[in-house]
């Protein structure tokens, strides 16, 4: 029997002085992508991504996607209309970990950035059974501007 603990993370991307409750909305979003082997190796800690071009993208993309074979193809985003939000947890020495964002509320008054992200990480108990493998969790949105 495999145990999973829930923890929600709620990360605030902008400080402001004042923030006026009515420019703050929860937003759709669409994935892009999402598992446990993501290469990006900027730095070991989990970490919240904004993407807001195509030369941005490829690049992250690139580092992210390194290592896989067949390599996957990036995936087309029209950044006229939306932004790439990435969620990636820090390096785990073992599976059971996932993360996944929930909601994402952003700042109608500040471009449409992201204000507060929800995100959910799931940790193995100490009855679980994983794998013996490097993993980090990621979570890859995109969102209407």
């Amino acid at each position: 029997m495999k145990a999973i603990f829930n923890f929600v993370i709620a990360i605030s991307l902008l400080s402001t002085a004042t923030v006026h409750a009515d420019t703050i909305k929860k937003t759709a979003f669409e994935t892009i992508d999402k598992g446990v082997y993501s290469q990006y190796e900027e730095n070991n800690r989990q970490h919240i991504i904004e993407i807001y071009n195509q030369d941005e993208w490829q690049e992250f993309w690139n580092q992210h996607t390194s290592g896989t074979f067949p390599l996957p193809e990036l995936p087309e985003i029209d950044f006229q209309k939306y932004f790439i939000l990435i969620a990636i947890d820090e390096i785990r020495s073992s599976g059971g970990y996932t993360l996944e964002i929930k909601e994402i509320a952003i700042d109608t008054a500040f471009e449409n950035r992201p204000f507060e992200i929800a995100i959910i990480i799931n940790f193995p108990g100490s009855a679980a059974g994983t794998t013996a493998a490097l993993t980090r969790p990621y979570h890859i949105v995109k969102i209407k501007k």
